[in-house]
């Protein structure tokens, strides 16, 4: 998969530094980027492009963590704790805050549970469910 294109990051990243020389986090980058962008459309006051920014490093998140993804308010959690930013300061010293989207895709999850859940059904959740009836079977509780 070609994360570059999947994150937008050739939008938010200049073409006069390199990624190495960026200071500031890949997803803090792609964050003001598309709020500029939510900004632009003066129709609109639901930061879709922010939204649509956190949605895709959280599904990314439920693939790539080690917590248990069954637990989705844990997921939640270290989503907030490990990978994300969930405000900025732009260059007015004003702060940006995004809770309010983030929380917004964490509700759409929630209300989603089951078909989110047979969609993210691949190996992972297979060998996990495998796993979890050969424990039963053997009397391991886990």
């Amino acid at each position: 998969m070609n994360r570059f294109i999947d994150y937008g990051i050739t939008w938010a990243l200049d073409n006069k530094k390199s990624l190495d020389e960026h200071d500031e986090p890949i997803i803090l980058r792609q964050l003001k980027f598309f709020h500029k962008r939510d900004l632009e459309k003066k129709y609109s006051k639901e930061n879709l492009y922010v939204k649509a920014c956190y949605l895709h490093h959280l599904l990314d998140f439920f693939r790539e963590t080690r917590v248990d993804i069954k637990d989705m308010e844990l997921v939640f959690k270290k989503f907030l704790e490990l990978k994300v930013n969930v405000e900025y300061i732009d260059n007015d010293d004003n702060i940006i805050n995004f809770q309010e989207e983030i929380n917004e895709n964490f509700q759409l999850l929630r209300e989603n549970k089951k078909e989110f859940y047979e969609d993210l059904k691949g190996m992972y959740l297979l060998n996990s469910e495998n796993n979890d009836i050969e424990n039963k079977k053997n009397g391991i509780n886990s």
